[in-house]
């Protein structure tokens, strides 16, 4: 685990603990959003990953004034696809990590999982969590 952790935290310029607790809500997002069967692949690919998911809290859904804000900002870093993302968006904010660090760091963990997971399951991953500003091939 702290292997990857690191290399998140230097490749995107987060501290240790910001990167394990990104880390663990992009986690807590897919978990919610991927099959049981395709988050078991992820999980299986990360070590760790219930420790990194418990370190960021419990994923939960934004309100009040600041949603459209997250709207806003999840539609800005991923497109038209980014209503589903807001959730995670949030968390980030919620975690010390601003948006200019997500454009920094969703990238590198998209890397890092297509690097350990199947390319059937990284398709799906990456329906959910396109990287910031990626344009599809």
């Amino acid at each position: 685990m702290s292997d990857t952790i690191s290399e998140l935290a230097e490749k995107s310029g987060l501290s240790a603990d910001q990167a394990k607790k990104g880390l663990g809500a992009v986690l807590s997002f897919l978990k919610g959003s991927l099959p049981a069967d395709t988050f078991n692949q992820v999980s299986a690919a990360v070590p760790g990953s219930d420790q990194m998911m418990a370190a960021a809290g419990p994923h939960e859904e934004s309100s009040g004034g600041i949603l459209g804000t997250i709207k806003e900002m999840a539609h800005k870093l991923f497109g038209g696809g980014g209503g589903g993302a807001a959730g995670l968006l949030a968390k980030f904010t919620s975690l010390g990590i601003s948006p200019e660090q997500v454009q920094s760091f969703l990238p590198q963990v998209m890397e890092m999982l297509r690097s350990k997971l199947p390319e059937s399951a990284m398709k799906q991953v990456s329906k959910l969590l396109p990287a910031p500003q990626e344009t599809p091939a």
